[in-house]
């Protein structure tokens, strides 16, 4: 039998999940200075500050992963 390509409860996760919020605030980070600096013309703030963020995000994004965020407990 075919597997879903989804979880059952996808949305919930995408809403709720540690990991997710890292992964969507850390593509923000990336792309956020890029889309500044297009419209303003100079970087708003420094590049390490950006790029410190970004790995903060990804770390808390792999903690996330394996932490029992309780979503999966109940459909």
């Amino acid at each position: 039998m075919k597997k879903p390509f989804l979880i059952p409860n996808w949305r919930r996760v995408a809403l709720r999940s540690h990991s997710m919020w890292a992964a969507y605030l850390g593509l923000a980070a990336l792309v956020l200075p890029e889309l500044l600096f297009s419209v303003l013309g100079y970087d708003v703030g420094s590049p390490r500050l950006w790029w410190l963020v970004g790995l903060v995000l990804v770390a808390s994004g792999l903690v996330g992963r394996v932490k029992n965020q309780g979503i999966g407990d109940r459909q």
